[in-house]
């Protein structure tokens, strides 16, 4: 019965803990083009997948309108360092667009709004921030030309 009752206290402090170290991200998303379309956020760990493959993201978000504002909203993150992803998809095919050279033709964005690199995506490390505490950032699409 002592056994029993030291993993239940055991287990009850780990759940209580969970909750200390779980941190809420909020990413408010600027210059969208169309209040029609789906906007998709995605968080990630590492640069693996990064920008675009969301099957490689930890966790992902469809944008609501609130009071004027499109917001990703993610709950229980550990304390660590991320990078977000963000796609304005304008056309419903659940998917970024692209040229034939690569280049996209939806808006997107990541944060610390990184640069698109010259022959490529931002660069993960770019975009990385650390989420210490609760957050709240943004990220300001980019409109292709």
């Amino acid at each position: 019965m002592e056994k029993v009752l030291k993993q239940i206290a055991v287990g009850s402090l780990l759940i209580a803990t969970h909750g200390i170290f779980a941190l809420d991200l909020e990413v408010e998303i600027l210059n969208r083009k169309s209040p029609n379309s789906k906007i998709t956020c995605g968080v990630f760990e590492t640069e693996v997948g990064f920008p675009s493959d969301s099957d490689k993201r930890l966790v992902g978000d469809v944008g609501k309108t609130e009071n004027g504002k499109t917001v990703c909203r993610f709950t229980g993150l550990p304390k660590k360092s991320y990078a977000v992803a963000v796609m304005e998809d304008l056309n419903g095919n659940g998917k970024m667009d692209s040229t034939f050279v690569g280049f996209p033709k939806e808006p997107w964005g990541v944060s610390n709004d990184a640069p698109m690199q010259t022959f490529g995506p931002p660069k993960f490390q770019e975009a990385l921030f650390s989420l210490t505490e609760n957050k709240k950032i943004t990220i300001r699409l980019n409109q292709p030309n």
